[in-house]
């Protein structure tokens, strides 16, 4: 049995000096690593079979580091290390491929153990086992799933091709589980304790990849120098996803290279993947004509809509899977959302039914997944029938020309009118571009009063710790990504329990804005979503110990932390709540507590603010137009409360979290213990409060909002206004 490298990822000396100094003198070989970003360096320069990672590291945290990890190699198997309390529990719910986690203090033998059973494992290999006449080829608790004749076929010739030497092409539309094949492959071959290196060929540009792959030549006759990815990688599984977006030129010195197996002396395997049909690409030009023919192994995936029977099976598998990964006790998926599901085409195939499964489990509350449950995207067009659709044209030439004009004006928006960008983008000339638009009449506005939007999340996950202001308790943020439409979701880290960041599950605004669910409550979330709404974070799951951080009373932590995740654009767009009408919530007087809101061609607050001295009258207006400026106007205003407050708030057991640090403490006379950010540090907080409160409505609102002397109560009649506005 070969004895396994370990890595040792951790802050902390004295835990990496006693974990190495134990394991080497067990005649292990121990590398160790104080932060995430040297380890995931370490991982890609040498072969590593077992991380002992800390969840709590600087830079890049330990849930992104194990991210990182399965995405460069899933056979690494990773031990995630842990503090007491409710860091164990967080850990449970939310590790992602993990192995198995310990809680610092722990013992040797849990250690010796926990690296037993990896050793086991990964002598096994992929499980790969019979029964019933079905084989069952899979990857930690994901599965090859499917009684489709041609799934059967696969999962019959994986354990074979496996152990061969041979190269494979994979065959199939984007979505399909390519990917995932190779994976099994690597995982089942004698190559599994080596690295799997993923290239996708359309993130190079031609001479970058070229040279990534075959090395720089020193003369033309040369196939491939030893510099080179392909001929260094000994032992190791490439795949070389989306090869048809390479130059043929590229693709023909690739399949000389596997047809005369110039690397079978470094023992390298190459798994190739190619989303086009061979045929249309070969007519095309974008596929090399040999380049299938060069692979002994050639494996079609079918789209989803070929093999419709088996959706319910990739359904439960996923419901499983997600319900788990996040924690959730398990869901069940009713009929009438399954019919919906069966019949839909899946265009993304295996890859959108993933997603969409994942966005239910985490969104829905309850336990059975209706057909309400499903996006409207998906349920318009089954649940109400295509034919209500079709039935309003006359003609097979009216209905082709609706589509074509609904397909242009599409990607017209998506590129912000911008036909150059357009025209490349469909793969057609501008002068065509032109005049389908002039055909088909469609009238293209200023660019800058129809930008649209898109939804957002943030690249990876990534943990805040902090306190409660009101609990008092330690607690903290775990931010991960949600796909597109899911929303912003807050989780309990104990229990899995979820609640929608939503106008309909605020209970209190007593102080703060808190939220509850069947089976959890989130407290003072009101920083947090201004924060999430200034960065146009549309789609997010926070998981919380109940309450949200009050890191320093303002909302620079959560800005850094949304930075430092990175922010991605997702394809769905982004739908803004225009203000059309003027409305108002209690009656316009001085001395009254009011709102009005009305149209405006951006998010406009203005906050009149009236208390008595030291703070007196503040008033100030704030444009969302960047996020820029909201870091520097509104994001540094701190929390702020008179004494008195203070004093009740402590006898109903709140504002056990309030510090020095935390607060802006106020007398009769005088601020007690800190200098003001700004003049009018009070009247900025007040916005930034109804920032959070106004995203409560679950999308951006455009319109010019007057406030004066409200909190809040009156924030939460606003948004509960806004949205039978918008039902109506």
């Amino acid at each position: 049995m070969k004895t396994p490298v370990i890595l040792i990822v951790d802050d902390e000396d004295s835990i990496i000096d006693s974990l190495k100094g134990s394991l080497e003198d067990e005649g292990y070989i121990v590398l160790n690593s104080s932060d995430g970003i040297k380890a995931i360096e370490i991982i890609k320069s040498q072969a590593i079979d077992i991380v002992f990672l800390d969840i709590w590291l600087p830079g890049m945290d330990g849930l992104t580091t194990l991210k990182a990890i399965k995405d460069f190699n899933s056979a690494i198997e990773v031990v995630m290390m842990t503090g007491h309390g409710s860091v164990n529990t967080a850990v449970q719910a939310i590790k992602d491929g993990a192995f198995d986690f310990l809680e610092k203090p722990f013992s040797l033998d849990s250690v010796f153990n926990t690296i037993n059973q990896i050793s086991s494992k990964q002598q096994s290999g992929a499980a790969v086992s019979e029964k019933d006449d079905s084989i069952i080829v899979e990857e930690g608790r994901l599965a090859l799933t499917g009684n489709d004749q041609s799934i059967v076929k696969i999962k019959k010739i994986i354990p074979k091709i496996a152990l061969s030497n041979d190269d494979i092409i994979l065959m199939g539309p984007s979505g399909t589980g390519k990917e995932f094949v190779c994976r099994l492959i690597h995982a089942a071959s004698k190559r599994k304790s080596h690295r799997l290196l993923k290239i996708n060929c359309t993130f190079y540009p031609p001479q970058k990849l070229d040279d990534l792959l075959f090395g720089i030549q020193k003369n033309k006759d040369q196939k491939c120098s030893k510099k080179s990815t392909i001929y260094s990688s000994k032992n190791s599984t490439i795949f070389l996803g989306a090869v048809e977006a390479i130059p043929l030129n590229t693709q023909e010195r690739l399949a000389s290279i596997v047809s005369k197996q110039e690397l079978k002396g470094a023992d390298t395997r190459i798994i190739a993947a190619i989303s086009i049909a061979a045929d249309k690409g070969i007519k095309e030009g974008t596929l090399y004509k040999g380049l299938i023919d060069c692979f002994p192994h050639q494996l079609v995936l079918p789209p989803l809509r070929d093999r419709r029977e088996d959706i319910p099976l990739l359904l439960n598998m996923f419901i499983e899977y997600f319900c788990k990964d996040y924690g959730l006790r398990e869901k069940h998926i009713e009929d009438d959302a399954l019919e919906i599901l069966i019949n839909y085409d899946w265009p993304g195939n295996i890859k959108e039914l993933k997603n969409l499964v994942e966005k239910m489990v985490v969104s829905v509350p309850t336990r059975n997944i209706s057909a309400l449950d499903i996006p409207t995207s998906v349920r318009d067009d089954m649940q109400y029938g295509i034919s209500r659709y079709y039935d309003r044209y006359e003609s097979m030439h009216e209905c082709e020309a609706a589509w074509r004009k609904n397909y242009l004006l599409y990607f017209l928006r998506k590129n912000n009118k911008d036909i150059k960008k357009t025209a490349e983008k469909l793969d057609i000339k501008e002068d065509t571009l032109k005049k389908y638009i002039k055909e088909y009449k469609i009238i293209l506005t200023d660019k800058k009063r129809s930008e649209k939007k898109f939804q957002r999340t943030i690249k990876r996950s990534i943990v805040l710790g902090g306190t409660g202001l009101h609990s008092g308790d330690k607690t903290g943020l775990i931010l991960t990504p949600l796909p597109p439409g899911s929303g912003i979701i807050f989780g309990n880290i104990s229990s899995g329990d979820t609640i929608p960041a939503d106008i309909d599950f605020v209970i209190s605004t007593n102080y703060a804005t808190c939220l509850k669910g069947a089976n959890t409550v989130a407290y003072t979330v009101e920083h947090l979503l201004a924060t999430l709404h200034a960065y146009g974070i549309s789609n997010l799951l926070i998981k919380i110990n109940n309450e949200v951080p009050i890191m320093d009373g303002s909302a620079l932590d959560f800005c850094q932390i949304i930075e430092d995740a990175g922010i991605e654009d997702q394809d769905e767009l982004l739908e803004e709540f225009v203000i059309e009408e003027k409305l108002v919530v209690g009656k316009v007087k001085k001395k009254n507590k009011f709102i009005t809101v009305e149209p405006a061609d951006s998010l406009i607050i203005h906050y009149i603010l009236q208390y008595p001295k030291p703070v007196g009258r503040q008033e100030y207006t704030f444009k969302l137009d960047s996020v820029e400026s909201f870091k520097k106007e509104i994001a540094p205003a701190r929390t702020f409360g008179f004494l008195k407050d203070i004093e009740a708030l402590e006898q109903q057991g709140l504002a056990s979290g309030g510090r020095l640090s935390n607060f802006i403490l106020i007398d009769d006379e005088k601020i007690i213990n800190t200098d003001l950010r700004f003049p009018d540090e009070f009247v900025r907080h007040k916005i930034l409060d109804m920032l959070g409160d106004l995203y409560l409505l679950g999308t951006p609102i455009k319109g010019k909002i007057t406030a004066n002397m409200t909190g809040h109560s009156e924030n939460a009649q606003l948004v509960s206004m806004l949205r039978k506005t918008r039902q109506m």
